[in-house]
């Protein structure tokens, strides 16, 4: 029996959620085919099978944190092994770490870019949970979770800080739920034995001429995967940084031309623009006289950095769900480039297959809910950036112009920032140095770095 642990699998990674499982107990497996994906908080990636054989067991569930050279998978070797020049030695159990409990953090780590799948459990219609930190009545539950033995009185339940976290998402006292992993440690399945009622045998059938209703219940959907990594670096940019929006209006007539003319001419090479290669060219050139913009916050040594280099991350909606691919040095690049390269990367994202380092980096995001409808909205900053910019619908509405009053195609802006660094003067600033150049956009025709 092979005992296969999960391998190293990116520098300082030292634990990963499992997003799913591509084999089931009892499935033969080749050397080097993917059984599971493991989602890191850099990137998620399929592990493959070193060895040929058969599954015995499967170590852990979808939305389960496996810690690395903990066992994953164990393979029976056997006559498979043997036919694929597999080695049969005996290799024992690796066991994991069990370090000495911590304290859960007052948040949870943030998410970094670079999650690529959403996997989403089965799920079944469940009844209410009984009151939080209080188990079901001992007598009606199975044996096997009666047995569970909650920690003496003043002794502090062992558990990691993701099953900590999951128990408090849940309304769970942790120090009531017996742990029934190595060294007691309470397991996220003991968590969720805790919450469940006990089961009630079925009543007796007794004739009724009413027409019997069947059973309704909530659905309980387990947050795991990217979504999971979305709500932590969401909770997480929330609680650090004190967001407040800054909306102004853009009058985008002379936008609106100078896009339809560029398309008409371009159309020939295949060219078609959308209005985010103007307004990222246009966040280029205001970024020069407003350079902490342009930043990150280093919350470590609490600094601000403002970076040289400009690279906008895009928020993009994906099946899977949230992305922001990153497109570097948006100063040096023409509109044609820009244009080319958003719609390469966001359709390669939405088809799951950009790199990591494609989905990292960013220094300002803008976030577009345009081609979908609304006025403006307040966006959430993507930590560890200080500001994101929400680029909105273009519509038609009147105006006074000179007195008179016109139909003009009208576009909010509603970027939000980091009040820690960014004062609000220097917001509203910001936003007229862009609506000026959106207004007369003929000028980012002449800016070629």
């Amino acid at each position: 029996m092979y005992v296969f642990p999960l391998p190293e699998i990116g520098e300082g990674v030292v634990e990963g959620e499992i997003v799913r499982w591509l084999v089931n107990v009892g499935d033969a497996v080749a050397m080097d085919q993917p059984m599971c994906e493991i989602m890191t908080d850099k990137a998620t990636v399929e592990i493959s099978s070193p060895k040929s054989g058969r599954v015995t067991k499967t170590h852990g569930q979808p939305g389960d944190v496996v810690r690395v050279h903990a066992p994953l998978v164990e393979i029976d070797l056997g006559s498979a092994g043997a036919r694929a020049g597999a080695a049969t030695l005996h290799t024992p159990p690796v066991a994991a770490p069990t370090p000495a409990p911590k304290p859960a953090p007052a948040a949870d780590p943030p998410a970094r870019a670079g999650a690529a799948t959403l996997y989403t459990a089965p799920v079944e219609a469940a009844p209410a949970k009984p009151a939080p930190g209080r188990p079901a009545t001992p007598d009606a539950l199975p044996a096997a979770v009666a047995a569970r033995v909650p920690p003496p009185p003043g002794q502090k339940a062992a558990a990691s800080p993701a099953v900590r976290a999951y128990a408090r998402e849940n309304d769970v006292d942790i120090q009531a739920v017996g742990g029934t992993g190595k060294g007691g440690r309470v397991t996220r399945e003991d968590v969720d034995q805790f919450s469940r009622p006990a089961p009630v045998a079925p009543p007796a059938l007794v004739a009724s001429s009413a027409t019997p209703t069947p059973a309704t219940g909530d659905e309980r959907i387990k947050i795991i995967g990217l979504r999971r990594k979305i709500a932590e670096k969401m909770v997480q940019a929330y609680r650090t940084a004190p967001h407040f929006t800054y909306v102004d209006e853009v009058d985008c007539s002379r936008l609106v031309a100078l896009r339809a003319r560029l398309n008409e001419a371009g159309a020939s090479r295949g060219i078609k623009l959308s209005y985010l290669p103007f307004v990222m060219k246009a966040c280029a050139q205001v970024f020069r006289e407003f350079p902490t913009v342009n930043a990150v916050m280093d919350e470590e040594a609490f600094t601000l950095v403002v970076r040289k280099d400009i690279h906008i991350g895009l928020a993009t909606d994906t099946p899977a769900g949230l992305y922001v691919p990153v497109i570097k040095h948006v100063d040096q690049k023409s509109l044609a480039e820009l244009g080319a390269e958003i719609a390469d990367l966001t359709q390669r994202v939405r088809e799951n297959k950009a790199r990591a380092d494609e989905l990292s980096g960013g220094t300002f995001t803008i976030t577009s809910v345009g081609n979908i409808g609304g006025r403006f909205a307040t966006p959430i900053l993507n930590h560890p950036e200080v500001a994101i910019l929400g680029v909105n619908q273009i519509h038609d509405r009147p105006v006074a112009i000179d007195g008179k009053v016109e139909v003009r195609p009208m576009m909010y802006l509603s970027p939000s920032f980091d009040h820690r660094v960014i004062d609000g003067a220097v917001a509203a600033r910001f936003v007229s140095a862009l609506k000026a150049i959106l207004e007369n956009p003929e000028s980012l025709m002449l800016d070629l770095r």
